[in-house]
């Protein structure tokens, strides 16, 4: 049986209040790795509970967000706003969302099963902790195999080296988030600043979020794409019931009748970041042939490079991105 550390639970009562408790309460200390995080934030705890039990982190103080004031999802003249503590199931189900961003529903629908969907959040989601098949273990496993580079070790199994943790980004709202160029608010003893999603991810598995310490989510927003937009994510895994994505596919696009006007596909679960795809201005403006649908599949594929920190053979993977990429094109052009 896996245990949990000893903790004590504070419960703050607003989101300044929150942001104020985890600093009297030590906050973290050290770098990369080997941060020694004395309070940590809680909200679903869908991802940080098993890795309390996983000792991948032992804070002595949990500051649980679920009761604060929540203000849900409101709609302005240019952006959905969603509160960060909102449930992925309700995400998933509202009108809102599903009219002005309906793959953003789509993909908190596909999240892990509806246990979790239920308990989860759309700002724990965002701020995932990256995965490896070397890390989300036993502290008993992990010590039997020498330990990573992400936890208390030297050296990335994955990539068999010293210096890079590759471990990788496995949410499934962030590449339709990052497609539809959202971004969060975040809540400091400074104040409030608004940080875009494409600038919030680094290529560093075990320190990949640009983030100050003690930062708080409070918001997601999400410009409303407006007329003729359409959008499909697609997700690759095991089983359909519950798994994490082997991989995750967004593609967010804006049409004019039968003409492609704008297009963007974000790739998800292959690295430390999700992976925008460059070069596509050129399949703009006319007509969305198959021609062209094979090439920007092709383009996807030989541009995504999946690692073997998740489950499931790289070369299938890769090869899926492209199958995944054809399918989606092919649905929103019918």
């Amino acid at each position: 049986m896996l245990r949990m550390p000893p903790f004590r639970v504070h419960n703050p009562k607003t989101n300044a209040d929150a942001v104020a408790m985890w600093n009297e309460l030590g906050g973290a200390q050290g770098d990369g790795p080997n941060v020694d995080w004395s309070a940590m934030y809680v909200a679903g705890g869908t991802d940080l509970l098993p890795n309390l039990k996983h000792k991948l982190f032992s804070p002595k103080h949990l500051v649980n967000l679920t009761g604060l004031p929540k203000t849900g999802i409101v709609e302005t003249d240019t952006h959905l706003v969603i509160d960060g503590q909102t449930k992925l199931s309700a995400l998933a189900r509202n009108p809102l969302v599903r009219e002005h961003a309906p793959h953003l529903a789509q993909a908190a629908s596909l999240v892990a099963g509806p246990q979790i969907r239920n308990m989860g959040t759309i700002g724990g989601n965002v701020l995932l902790d990256t995965r490896c098949l070397y890390y989300n273990q036993s502290a008993f496993w992990r010590k039997a195999l020498g330990r990573c580079l992400k936890a208390e070790g030297d050296w990335c199994h994955v990539i068999g080296g010293p210096k890079t943790c590759v471990a990788a980004q496995s949410s499934d709202t962030v590449p339709v988030l990052l497609g539809l160029d959202a971004s969060i608010v975040l809540l400091s003893p400074g104040g409030e600043r608004e940080l875009g999603l494409r600038d919030l991810y680094r290529f560093n598995g075990f320190d990949h979020l640009k983030l100050e310490r003690g930062e708080l989510l409070t918001e997601v927003r999400v410009p409303k794409p407006g007329p003729g937009f359409r959008g499909v994510y697609k997700k690759l895994r095991v089983r359909d019931s519950i798994d994490f994505p082997q991989l995750g596919l967004a593609v967010s696009s804006r049409w004019d009748g039968t003409a492609l006007l704008a297009l963007d596909i974000v790739v998800g679960a292959a690295g430390p970041t999700p992976k925008p795809i460059k070069k596509l201005d050129r399949f703009l403006g006319g007509e969305l042939t198959d021609e062209r649908i094979d090439a920007i599949a092709e383009l996807v594929r030989k541009g995504t490079r999946p690692n073997e920190a998740v489950q499931g053979d790289v070369a299938w993977r890769r090869m899926m991105s492209g199958v995944f990429t054809r399918r989606a094109l092919q649905e929103l052009r019918g």
